[in-house]
């Protein structure tokens, strides 16, 4: 399991539900006295859902889409070099990307400056085994009180006063209430409570069913009926796990507060909803009777207390007295105020950001070099027909593949892209191998099929090459690509590589000394690209001479792609021979 994926999912969510308390409070500030007291309880319902499913459609307001903005390197302005010298005193803890062009008067590097990727990741991952660490800590808290409520309850009293039991079955029926309930007296609690959503008990301390009258106990009952009939205890645990999970943000952990405090507001409105006019005074003496005899206490986990303590009990007399019933306009501004925050808490969310993870691209930066002529040629039997060269490939692709020893080993770890004549990039690899073979050098194709999964691809082309290819660590490995470039045409031989392979230098060696010899071949530029990690080190770990190449793009015409690939197969060859002197 990716923790760190994880964390980031948690701390993006965090902050769309920090905006959406603030937006919360603001319009409660606002509408204060204008809307009831139950709107201001089920409006905090927004948050819970958005902390739940944070996910959405893909908006301008996508905080995954600013993530990966934000995770990209600031460019710096282009600076003027003399010389190619300059380039190998580059810190490598700086992702520089280099192309090479036609021969120009001057050279110009544009370089992207970066965290440290080391330094980053470390970070990352401490903050992220300290939230890990607090959620552990505070499910151990929830379990101890948990197992405290438990003992509370298998220690509490089951003889009832009769007279209790009749006004819990009247105000049960009064309030068509159908669930099996008990009353249970307890000498461990300080304020009546509500437990149990599968088999629910009402816990009355001992000091407040021996010192109320039966008119008070009736309001105490009516009060907690109202949290079991609007399924508050699922709610509070809602909550409570909600908490565990963003212990981190204070804002979230107040809105939770508030929406506790609104959720006894609310239960003391739907009380009084079923009073007789002018009872509403009672039920705040009653309110205020509880706090007497039982004073301030801390609510128990996994359960909805009455009275929590005496500054909360002010504004709940205050908003009892001057109770009003909902109307008309009320219901339709609550209605308007839930859309539009609804409808921000859409647009407003993440989408996975897993892919954001795997790889953290460098926006490319060129250099431009003198471009070197050489007179080779190479074998290219194509004659600018690049899906003629193709369909004469011999077709031995249906024969099982049996482990073999090569020089050179072409594979597409994604075999689906294409290009936009439909040639497939599976297609090129085969090219590329069989003019290879006609050069005289001893490659061979793996034909790697597509993955079920689009993320398991390295692992799939990794299991053909460890599984088939004799002495792989020792074999130019070369995975061919077709990148895609939007609406940024770029004519050119991608080099990929992930800097955090431990055969990084000597890849970046091999690929230098490729791209130096494509260059060689006229209107041919190459460019590299460093990420940070890649999936799986894009299998450059397996070889001290792997290399992810982007023949072409999703722009490239078939003469681009043939262009490419011949510059590719010419320089191979001269390394080859070169090699062999």
């Amino acid at each position: 399991m990716d923790f760190i994926n994880i964390f980031e999912t948690v701390v993006l969510s965090s902050l769309i539900g920090s905006l959406i308390v603030l937006m919360i409070l603001i319009i409660k500030g606002i509408f204060k006295n204008k809307l009831n007291c139950t709107f201001h309880y089920y409006i905090w319902i927004i948050l819970l859902i958005k902390l739940i499913v944070p996910f959405g459609p893909k908006t301008s307001l996508n905080l995954s889409n600013m993530y990966q903005k934000f995770n990209l390197q600031n460019t710096v302005k282009e600076t003027q070099i003399k010389s190619p010298q300059q380039l190998e005193n580059t810190d490598l803890d700086t992702s520089v990307s280099i192309s090479t062009f036609q021969p120009s008067n001057q050279n110009v590097i544009s370089k992207a400056i970066n965290i440290p990727s080391k330094n980053k990741v470390n970070i990352e991952k401490a903050l992220c085994f300290a939230w890990i660490f607090g959620v552990l800590l505070l499910i151990g808290v929830i379990a101890a009180g948990h197992k405290r409520l438990g003992e509370i309850i298998r220690a509490s009293i089951k003889d009832i006063d009769s007279t209790h039991k009749e006004i819990l079955y009247n105000c049960m029926n009064s309030m068509n209430i159908t669930t099996e309930l008990e009353i249970l007296y307890s000498p461990k609690i300080s304020t009546p409570s509500l437990c149990g959503f599968i088999k629910p008990k009402i816990l009355i301390p001992v000091s407040i069913a021996d010192n109320v009258s039966d008119e008070e106990f009736k309001y105490i009952l009516m009060h907690e009926l109202s949290h079991l009939k609007n399924k508050d205890i699922i709610l509070n645990w809602v909550i409570t796990s909600l908490s565990v999970i963003y212990w981190f943000n204070p804002i979230l952990l107040y809105g939770f507060h508030k929406m506790k405090q609104d959720c006894e507001f609310s239960c003391d409105a739907q009380v009084i909803s079923r009073l007789r006019e002018g009872e509403n005074l009672q039920y705040g003496n009653a309110i205020i009777r509880v706090l007497e005899l039982g004073g301030s206490s801390r609510r128990l986990v996994g359960t909805t207390s009455m009275v929590m303590n005496s500054s909360e009990i002010k504004r709940r007399i205050i908003m009892i007295s001057k109770y009003k019933k909902i109307n008309i306009k009320s219901l339709l501004l609550g209605v308007i105020i839930i859309v539009i925050i609804g409808g921000l808490g859409i647009a407003v969310n993440i989408s996975n950001i897993s892919s954001h993870k795997n790889s953290s691209k460098v926006e490319a930066s060129q250099v431009e070099v003198p471009a070197v002529t050489t007179k080779s040629k190479v074998n290219n039997t194509s004659d600018g027909n690049l899906l003629a060269s193709i369909k004469a490939l011999p077709n031995d692709n249906t024969k099982p593949l049996e482990p073999f020893s090569a020089d050179i080993v072409i594979y597409n770890s994604h075999p689906e892209e294409t290009y936009p004549s439909g040639i497939k990039v599976t297609d090129i690899g085969a090219l590329i191998n069989d003019k290879l073979v006609k050069e005289g050098l001893k490659s061979r194709f793996i034909q790697c099929p597509i993955p079920k999964e689009y993320v398991k691809s390295y692992e799939s082309s990794r299991d053909l090459i460890t599984k088939n290819v004799k002495n792989y660590s020792n074999t130019i490995l070369l995975d061919i690509h077709r990148d895609s470039f939007g609406d940024n045409y770029i004519d050119k031989i991608q080099f990929v590589l992930a800097k955090s392979s431990p055969h990084y230098e000597t890849n970046q060696k091999f690929a230098d000394l490729l791209s130096g010899n494509i260059k060689s071949l006229n209107h041919v530029k190459t460019d590299m690209v460093f990420y940070n990690k890649g999936m799986l080190y894009f299998n450059q770990d397996l070889s001290s001479k792997s290399v992810y190449i982007g023949i072409g793009n999703d722009k490239s015409t078939d003469a681009d792609v043939e262009k490419y690939v011949d510059a590719l197969v010419l320089a191979l060859k001269n390394i080859q021979k070169g090699s062999s002197n």
